[in-house]
């Protein structure tokens, strides 16, 4: 796979799997229509022709393979803004989805961990940030399980001034349809939601506090809504194998 990060692949299960990232103009027709069918097996509202102007707004795509079949992706999209006079870059993360087979296994965030070091590893000095829109608690479990800092945060606070960050890009990027209030993005009718049967929040949240969480934060992801969230990708934010993953994609980009 060519790649953001240098084309590195990394096989797992003594190479039934592959991980790595592609461009999305390198991506053939047989790979965009396996890409949908893994997408519309798990969220409801899925259009091909919206997902298809989505995925041609990212530059990269994560992808997992297993035995050339797509079982997994995360699409990348990398921008930039002035905010307080300062240049903020930040990786947003589109469309992502892993076939439940996998659920557990770190194998698609290892390698989105990986393109992130990459991303960084090609804007230099300047800070690089997580932006995501988020309507699965799964999702929005990575910020607590692999990032000390974050916003929203569990307890509140926001002792890095990450909200402003967060509502400037989310404003640009979705104006009249965000609430910086809240922090939810509502598009009033549905771009795409989490079938019923894989969200599972509810069930989730009652031994989960970040799920819990998220569910208080985003009540009305069942419809579509995203809650906008925003961390900075830095060695010293990131835990466990986030911080190797990133720190590998770091080294193979310079």
């Amino acid at each position: 796979m060519a790649s953001i990060d240098g084309g590195k692949t990394v096989a797992h299960d003594a190479g039934s799997t592959e991980s790595g990232t592609m461009p999305v103009r390198d991506l053939s027709k047989d790979d965009r229509d396996e890409m949908f069918r893994l997408y519309e097996k798990y969220y409801d509202a899925a259009d091909r022709d919206r997902f298809d102007r989505d995925l041609a707004k990212k530059e990269v795509v994560v992808l997992i393979r297993r035995r050339h079949e797509i079982i997994g992706f995360s699409t990348i999209f990398v921008g930039s803004q002035e905010i307080a006079d300062d240049t903020v870059h930040y990786l947003f993360s589109g469309d992502t989805v892993l076939d439940s087979s996998r659920w557990g296994d770190p194998v698609l965030l290892r390698a989105w961990f990986r393109a992130a070091g990459a991303v960084k590893a090609r804007i230099g000095e300047g800070r690089l940030f997580w932006f995501s829109i988020m309507m699965g608690h799964r999702t929005f479990r990575i910020l607590p399980n692999f990032f000390r800092d974050f916003f929203p945060s569990i307890d509140g606070r926001d002792t890095s001034g990450l909200a402003r960050i967060r509502n400037e890009i989310a404003a640009v990027r979705y104006g009249q349809y965000f609430n910086p209030e809240t922090g939810l993005i509502d598009f009033g009718q549905s771009h795409g939601h989490l079938r019923h049967e894989w969200a599972g929040v509810e069930e989730t949240a009652a031994r989960n506090r970040y799920a819990a969480f998220f569910l208080k934060a985003n009540p009305w992801h069942f419809r579509g809504v995203e809650l906008a969230c925003l961390a900075e990708f830095d060695i010293a934010n990131l835990k466990r194998y986030g911080a190797t993953s990133f720190a590998e994609g770091l080294a193979d980009g310079h």
